[in-house]
Parts: C-alpha cells; sequence; structure tokens
C-alpha cells in the first residue's frame, strides 16, 4: 500500500504520524505547487510547547493546515490559485476559513470528519466564499481508512473507549473496519509500541492496509 500512495500523501501520512507520536492529533497536511512540488508541510501541534518558525503549537488552532498555510512565502493569492493542500482529515470549520483566505484552490481530503469537518461549507450562500470556486473532495476510502485507525487510537487514548464512542459512533457509518481496527489495536498497544520502536509510518500504514483487507471482527 505505501509504494502506491503519491508523494503528496505519503508526506501528508508522514506528518500525522510524527503529530501521534508528540502526543497530538494526528493529521498532517502538505501543500503542493501546480508541478506538484511540496512546498510546505504541516502537522497538528496543539499539544505540544515547540514549533518551527512560521507555525504555531500549544493552542487550539495549532492545526495541521494552518500550519502548512501559514509557510506561504507570498500574501499573493493569485499565486496559490495553483496550489493544491493535501490533508489526512476533512478540513475542520477554522481550516476551511483559513483555505478560503489563502487563495489556495483545490483541497483533497483522506478521511471524512461528520463532527467537525467544514467542506459543506462550501456549498454555503455565501458569496465570497462561492467567489473562490473552492475544489474541495474526498480521496479514496482506503486513504479514509488508514486515517481513522490513527485517529481512532488517538480519541480513545485521550478520553478511554467508554467517552471515546460517542465520537467513534459518527465515523464507524462510514469507516467501520477502521474504527474497530483502531480499538483493536488501542487494547493491544499497537501505535504505542510503534512509536517506542521508531517505526516508519510506510510500515504501519502497510499493516494497517493488510489487517482491513482481513479484518473480520475478531
Amino acid at each position: 500500500m505505501w509504494e502506491k500512495l503519491s508523494d503528496c500523501w505519503k508526506a501528508s501520512f508522514e506528518e500525522a504520524w510524527e503529530a501521534y507520536a508528540y502526543g497530538s492529533i494526528p493529521i498532517g497536511a502538505v501543500i503542493v505547487d501546480a508541478n506538484n512540488q511540496i512546498i510546505s508541510r504541516g502537522r497538528n501541534r496543539i499539544n505540544e510547547t515547540t514549533a518551527p518558525i512560521k507555525q504555531t503549537c500549544s493552542n487550539r488552532l495549532a492545526h495541521a493546515e494552518i500550519n502548512a498555510l501559514l509557510q506561504l512565502d507570498t500574501l499573493d493569492s493569485e499565486e496559490h490559485k495553483n496550489y493544491t493542500l493535501y490533508t489526512t482529515t476533512e478540513p475542520c470549520v477554522l481550516c476551511f476559513g483559513a483555505i478560503i483566505m489563502s487563495g489556495v484552490r483545490k483541497v483533497r481530503f483522506a478521511a471524512t470528519d461528520p463532527i467537525a469537518g467544514g467542506a459543506n461549507l462550501n456549498d454555503a450562500e455565501n458569496s465570497f466564499i462561492k467567489s473562490r470556486n473552492l475544489d474541495i473532495k474526498c480521496a479514496d476510502t482506503y486513504l479514509g481508512e488508514l486515517q481513522r485507525v490513527l485517529r481512532t487510537n488517538q480519541v480513545i487514548r485521550a478520553l478511554g473507549e467508554e467517552q471515546a464512542n460517542r465520537f467513534l459512533d459518527k465515523y464507524r457509518m462510514k469507516y467501520p473496519k477502521a474504527i474497530e481496527l483502531g480499538i483493536k489495536w488501542n487494547r493491544e498497544g499497537r501505535l504505542q509500541e510503534a512509536v517506542r520502536n521508531n517505526d516508519p509510518i510506510g510500515l504501519i500504514v502497510n499493516n494497517i492496509s493488510d489487517e482491513i483487507k482481513n479484518y473480520n471482527g475478531d
């Protein structure tokens, strides 16, 4: 699976995994130019106390997409029209607004977010949003499954399995196997062990993909 991913998605999941390893929400994002070259990378840093220059941390606004957008070197939104933002999770309402204001015209995300996702704002009767002509779409389901395993594990670690279920039930509708696998892996401590072993995200993605294909709920 990992070998089949584009460089854009590989970089996005690398950022998401690093966020997980540092105790933040496992979401990663990258921005590419018209030639599909990565020009910035960002990850969620809400639970961290340090961040590189032009990024933010230790606050509720330290989202992956925000950190990727903050690194754009120019205020010229005309140039941004040719950029594409890739993110492992549907942009929330905060990040959707930031994308609209940035002038970036194309977004691709891996996992839908029925709780905080803001992609539906693109259909709002708002003249400014409509003037941006944003092209925002969800990628193939298997990419969302990869992300949902990481996120499920993080939500359970943060809230406990019983309390986390009120969130996970929303995600089960589209990613049932990923949610159950995330719960299983949390009970087994699989991702925590991967962090301790410094396992690369490529290995983790391949393991997730293999287990989802064969997962029968046991």
